[in-house]
């Protein structure tokens, strides 16, 4: 409430002091047009001229202003130090988490892991393959040796000497 009173009373006062302008700006009115003799000279044409000048070299002067504030602005952008050229490896995305992680996780890790598996039973597979063969390979000399021990254990001399002949004929030479 006190503030609106403070402001009633300034506004009061406001109100005389324009009053008293508006009384003394009458009176000198009066008195300019009671005094025939004083010729005032119309000088509303030069002013304008005058005014049109400062208009121009203001508008002027602005648009200098303006570029010599830009040329600055830019000396200063250059003068600052470059950002350096940053190289990111993003093993998780900024934007679109949602699908990134519906591809990842519902699509390329199942089938990764399945084709990892997938190999790896195929290696192992090759392998076993590998080694039936190489053990069908091998046993068979194996069992001939075992055959042909048992005839030189087992057989007369007849036989031991068309074994021992057998024997050279197709040794390597």
């Amino acid at each position: 409430m006190k503030d609106i009173n403070e402001l009633n009373e300034r506004m009061d006062q406001a109100d005389e002091i324009i009053e008293n302008l508006i009384k003394k700006t009458t009176e000198l009115e009066k008195q300019v047009t009671s005094i025939p003799e004083v010729n005032i000279p119309d000088y509303s044409a030069s002013l304008d001229t005058i005014i049109q000048a400062v208009d121009e070299i203001k508008v002027s002067g602005s648009k200098r202003l303006e570029l010599d504030l830009l040329n600055v602005i830019n000396k200063k952008l250059d003068n600052q130090p470059k950002p350096a050229r940053q190289i990111r490896f993003l093993l998780f995305p900024e934007t679109n988490q949602a699908q990134y992680y519906k591809i990842v996780f519902g699509r390329l890790i199942p089938w990764g892991l399945a084709f990892m598996v997938a190999t790896y039973i195929f290696i192992t597979g090759y392998k076993a393959i590998e080694v039936y063969r190489y053990n069908g390979d091998v046993s068979q000399p194996i069992h001939y040796e075992r055959a042909w021990l048992y005839l030189q254990q087992h057989s007369k001399k007849k036989v031991l000497n068309a074994m021992d002949e057998a024997y050279t004929k197709t040794a390597d030479k």
